[in-house]
């Protein structure tokens, strides 16, 4: 095997390409029976397209169709209007001692956002001094509050500065905005999570467990499969999110202030800081607040999407890593332990993460909103954002997004008391299967099996039931037979490998699908 890249240059025989997406959906093109270079010529365009080199050769810039233009059919709050903030601490109940600063941050490379809220007490100039010392300018910024408690995000100090003054200084102001003028509590992320490094060594573990070359590999590591999870620590660093988080929520409902600290203030706090508030906040458990949500820990306050994901080649390796998909695990690991307490269903992050490798919309495709502001101005890209669901999928579809188990009771617009108790312990952490196993046809099917046996039963049952209606027997249209005739779409996406391009018998089916075929 040879890895296609733009820095290699391809040999004129290639025989198979196989393409690994991040989502973990494989495709296998063969080119035995091809012309010769066909396979050559296929490479250079998937490198040519799939590494840019810059973020203006994105779709996102060159697609004009303006139906939604910046707009959503929902209400979404966007945290772009100085407004959203001041609604924000408002329904928190911290307008006595935090305020919505503005500053025009388009001027320059800034990863924060025009409006965030600061400590009231200090001026402008006085917090930009402060800002300076810390790493991207991020000092104390509010995002939340529960009584006379606040969840705030801190950057570390910037490398040259070695005296921690100006940290206790900044940590002095946050404490005088507490009415009761309780100590914080500082937790200092770097030190008790892992680093983003840590994070993408173990999502390409898991990566290449959940993306086995064919069969034979499969069944060759089914045996030792949960061992070797294990070692990708991909369960592990999902159970220390649940821990951390757990821990600084119990300090939230005893009052106490909780100012999250790491590197950047961009990855590790964007998921404690919104694991918390699931915790706390039974607003941000539905679909909508939800999406509030994402938009202000990770839109808004610019956690680098770009740089993360790998949207432009050239960004470095020690840059990219899917905090965002950890960030939907640990999520997702609150829907099993609570299955009551949420709106939004599995299927639904499972969405969510697709939706980063979706370039027509710009929700995910940007590092801050600094970039997305000088793309709107500079290249004319049209705004689309994501949360418009409906143009993307019909209503049967949609209705997927939500939970069947979820009893919403009435919502006050203020913080409710109720706090959920996650199970952080290792044996309590499950593999999220519809994301990380829809690819894989074998661990789709129920007991075992080979898959294109099973799927080759359900359209001969599926083909004997319209022969029963095609002769008069007039049988009831069952609702479970429209998922069987769903099941003539996956013949079109059948791909027929051969692995010996002489021996046609020898020839295998390969299927993918989203969920469960039916039992």
């Amino acid at each position: 095997k040879k890895l296609i890249c733009p820095q290699v240059k391809n040999s004129n025989k290639i025989d198979k390409i196989r393409i690994i997406c991040k989502n973990f959906k494989t495709f296998t093109f063969g080119f035995q029976l091809s012309d010769v270079g066909k396979g050559k010529y296929i490479a250079d365009a998937l490198v040519k397209f799939a590494y840019p080199a810059r973020h203006n050769l994105l779709f996102l810039y060159q697609f004009k169709d303006n139906s939604c233009n910046g707009t959503t059919s929902n209400a979404t709050k966007m945290f772009r209007k100085k407004s959203d903030w001041l609604q924000e601490l408002e329904r928190c109940n911290a307008t006595a001692g935090w305020r919505v600063y503005s500053k025009d941050c388009r001027i320059s490379d800034s990863s924060l956002p025009m409006h965030f809220v600061v400590p009231k007490h200090l001026s402008d100039m006085d917090y930009n001094n402060i800002s300076k010392s810390f790493r991207n300018d991020r000092s104390a910024i509010w995002v939340w509050g529960y009584h006379d408690a606040a969840l705030v995000r801190l950057a570390e100090l910037n490398p040259d500065i070695t005296n921690t003054t100006v940290e206790n200084i900044l940590l002095e102001h946050v404490r005088r905005c507490d009415p009761q003028k309780r100590q914080p509590r500082l937790l200092e992320l770097y030190k008790i999570l892992p680093s983003i490094q840590d994070v993408n060594l173990s999502y390409i573990k898991l990566r290449d467990l959940c993306t086995p070359d064919n069969d034979q590999q499969f069944m060759a590591q089914d045996g030792r499969f949960y061992s070797m999870v294990e070692k990708s620590y991909w369960l592990f660093y999902v159970s220390l999110c649940l821990k951390h988080s757990d821990l600084a929520a119990k300090m939230l409902l005893d009052g106490q202030t909780v100012v999250l600290q790491e590197i950047n203030g961009r990855d590790m706090c964007g998921v404690i800081s919104s694991l918390v508030q699931l915790l706390l906040d039974k607003s941000y458990r539905t679909l909508q607040g939800f999406q509030n949500l994402i938009q202000k820990e990770w839109i808004t306050l610019g956690h680098p999407f770009s740089d993360r994901i790998g949207h432009v080649a050239t960004v470095k390796s020690t840059e990219r890593s899917p905090i965002f998909l950890l960030f939907l695990d640990c999520v997702w690991q609150l829907l099993q332990q609570f299955p009551k307490a949420f709106e939004f269903s599995e299927t639904f992050l499972t969405t969510l993460w697709d939706s980063l490798f979706l370039p027509i919309f710009d929700t995910f495709q940007f590092n801050s909103e600094t970039e997305r502001y000088n793309a709107v101005h500079a290249d004319h890209i049209i705004l689309r954002p994501v949360w418009d669901w409906a143009k993307q999928f019909e209503g049967k579809d949609l209705a997927l997004f939500t939970n069947p188990l979820y009893h919403p009771e009435t919502l006050v617009n203020n913080i409710d008391k109720e706090h959920l108790q996650p199970r952080y312990f290792l044996r309590d952490i499950e593999l999220w299967q519809q994301c990380y196993f829809r690819w894989m046809p074998h661990v789709e099917i129920q007991y075992g099996g080979i898959a294109q046996s099973q799927l080759l039963n359900h359209i001969l049952l599926n083909n004997i039931r319209k022969l029963r209606r095609t002769l008069g027997n007039h049988e009831p249209y069952e609702t479970g037979d429209e998922r069987m005739d769903a099941l003539e779409q996956i013949l079109s996406s059948m791909v027929v490998q051969t692995r010996d391009p002489d021996a046609a018998t020898e020839a295998t089916l390969s299927v993918s699908s989203f969920f469960l075929l039916p039992a």
